[in-house]
């Protein structure tokens, strides 16, 4: 299956999938919890350098909150125009934390160790007629979502500037869309090629 995993020995590496889950569900959940601007900067601080000590370069993590930028952008403005700096600041700071932290987690784990974590856990759906296997699916491909976007808003402007030409933001909405079909239809095949596209515990 096509996913962003970086191979590494690191800790976090080695960390049980439902260990760093549910460290990245209590730290999400702090930090809308935490007003204090400065609290939230360090903690965002964190979060940039978990990067290296997961032995993955601080590149990853620009590539990750890159492609949020503008919503970010747009998102603080309005809170800053309807409520104040402050509030603007402060959900600018969350949505970055979050994106960071999410990738992280897809970066560290594989993409069969969140399957079977999901899978686990949805397990009590087989009793109302859902496959858990199915859902777990669907999760593990949603949870990949911003960094794979991420990676291919990269792919599109280096493409752009191999070609000596400077893209500017609507410029690289074809070439990304297209990306992201071709990651689709990548996906599809190696989920057709292993026989995956049928729960093996419905079989």
């Amino acid at each position: 299956m096509t996913g962003l995993y970086v191979d590494s020995a690191s800790v976090l590496h080695r960390t049980p999938t439902s260990v760093k889950f549910l460290l990245l569900s209590l730290i999400l959940a702090g930090v809308f919890l935490v007003e204090n601007l400065y609290a939230l900067g360090g903690i965002l601080l964190f979060s940039v350098l978990l990067y290296p000590v997961a032995g993955i370069r601080l590149l990853f993590a620009w590539a990750a909150v890159l492609p949020v930028i503008p919503f970010i952008v747009l998102t603080v403005a309005a809170q800053m125009v309807f409520s104040s700096l402050h509030g603007g600041a402060v959900f600018g700071v969350r949505i970055c934390v979050a994106v960071l932290l999410a990738s992280l987690l897809t970066y560290t784990t594989r993409s069969s160790d969140m399957l079977d974590l999901f899978g686990k856990v949805l397990g009590p759906l087989h009793h109302v007629g859902v496959s858990p296997w199915r859902a777990g699916l669907v999760l593990s491909l949603t949870v990949r979502a911003v960094p794979m976007l991420s990676a291919s808003i990269t792919t599109a402007r280096e493409a752009f500037v191999a070609r000596g030409q400077k893209a500017a933001g609507y410029e690289i909405v074809v070439p990304v869309i297209v990306g992201l079909i071709q990651s689709a239809e990548a996906i599809g095949d190696a989920i057709s090629a292993r026989g995956l596209e049928f729960d093996v515990s419905e079989a």
